[in-house]
């Protein structure tokens, strides 16, 4: 999962912060809410919608001259699903994406850090009408599969800032074009089948837990503009755009997850 990787850039990360912190810095810190409208994807072609999910993250900022320090957060939020043609019935999901800026004339800026994305979905109760099948294996569901991973990769950022008047425009585009994790599955299900008067019924229950190394990438476009309401206040209006897309090592080609959607950004932000 590249962890040490995201450790050594986080180090740098906060590294960075501590020399900013020897001159005067400027902080913000901002909650917004992100209605997102797309789709989920999984293995198989399978896919659920998602209308207007709200995703509160937020966001802290601390700047000195022309560098800064952007983290931002999602705590554990569920999706939950309706009429999934999967059994999915929801995904519990947490992002944190931390990058170090340097801005250039012109209000231009690049930028370098990590993304972390754990998530957790659960399946609607099986008796055996669904089946988990990885390469050769097969398992008839009896019970609620789950399915959970981390995956985490270097995030790169080139954007924009303009002020003008009470109105600040931010514009920039990310990526992360290798991520890597590992995706759990655990399967309820039964090892044999024992005789009764009523015939055959399933005995000896298992729970099978299979590992997938993935690998993913990542666009992340945003788009907002920040009206300043007083003197430390701003509230902030967009619209972001999301794709991630993974898929599995040991399967070249199948999808293990994909996230495709829009999402309008309304918020609030303090300046210190």
């Amino acid at each position: 999962m590249k962890l040490r990787s995201a450790g050594a850039v986080l180090t740098a990360l906060l590294l960075c912060a501590r020399a900013a912190l020897a001159d005067p810095v400027e902080t913000s810190f901002a909650v917004t809410i992100n209605p997102l409208d797309g789709q989920h994807t999984v293995n198989g072609g399978r896919s659920d919608a998602v209308s207007f999910a709200p995703l509160p993250l937020a966001e802290l900022i601390v700047r000195e001259r022309g560098d800064s320090i952007r983290i931002e957060g999602l705590a554990p939020v569920t999706l939950r699903y309706g009429g999934s043609a999967d059994g999915a019935q929801s995904t519990s999901l947490s992002i944190v994406n931390a990058t170090f800026r340097h801005a250039f004339l012109g209000g231009w800026f690049v930028g370098a850090g990590q993304t972390l994305y754990n998530q957790s979905t659960t399946y609607a109760p099986s008796n055996g009408n669904f089946r988990y099948v990885r390469g050769p294996v097969v398992d008839l569901i009896y019970g609620s599969e789950v399915q959970y991973s981390r995956v985490t990769g270097a995030r790169f950022e080139l954007g924009r800032v303009v002020r003008r008047g009470r109105d600040q425009f931010e514009f920039w585009v990310a990526g992360n074009s290798r991520m890597h994790g590992v995706q759990y599955t655990q399967i309820p299900t039964f090892t044999s089948f024992c005789f009764t008067p009523s015939g055959y019924i399933p005995c000896g229950p298992a729970m099978h837990t299979y590992a997938d190394p993935e690998n993913a990438a990542q666009i992340d476009l945003s788009a907002r503009v920040a009206r300043r309401l007083s003197k430390h206040s701003e509230l902030l209006l967009g619209l972001r755009y999301l794709n991630y897309t993974a898929h599995y090592d040991d399967f070249p080609g199948q999808i293990a997850d994909r996230n495709v959607g829009w999402a309008p950004v309304l918020g609030y932000r303090l300046r210190f």
